[in-house]
């Protein structure tokens, strides 16, 4: 399997991987392998299909590729509506990771968190979905508020 990841990564800089979606309390999750090698965390998405994920995470890749660099607490409008930004949180558990793991060692994680369908973050007031939509993998940026 690593033989294959590794042609992926080869020729188009990252490769997308999906998890989870067992069952309940089980959410999807995607997240890149490759982008370690050009010098930026990998990334995480959880709680989207594996479509959204991979499209979210393949835009993350180009701007990285672009020279683009998120790190925790970074937000962003530029892989999404100018309404809806993004935010990035540092991972502490890189369990589904594993695969990344294997193919780096160590590693960094930053988690992509997706704002709602009315661009509120999972920690801002009047965000609508549930907790367990969108597990949030680390620690709030700075005081929480990370609106900027």
């Amino acid at each position: 399997m690593l033989d294959g990841l590794r042609q992926v990564v080869d020729r188009f800089g990252w490769a997308v991987l999906h998890g989870g979606g067992g069952g309940p309390g089980d959410p999807r999750w995607s997240h890149t392998v490759g982008l370690t090698a050009l010098g930026h965390p990998e990334v995480i998405v959880v709680g989207l299909p594996f479509p959204a994920g991979e499209k979210y995470l393949n835009l993350v890749g180009e701007a990285v590729r672009g020279g683009a660099r998120f790190g925790p607490g970074a937000a962003t409008t530029g892989l999404t509506d100018a309404d809806s930004p993004v935010v990035f949180l540092a991972v502490e558990d890189t369990a589904r990771l594993a695969v990344a793991e294997q193919f780096y060692g160590s590693i960094e994680v930053l988690q992509l968190v997706w704002p709602d369908s009315t661009g509120r973050l999972p920690w801002q007031e009047g965000h609508r979905n549930p907790p367990e939509a969108q597990p949030l993998l680390g620690p709030l940026p700075g005081d929480g508020s990370a609106d900027s």
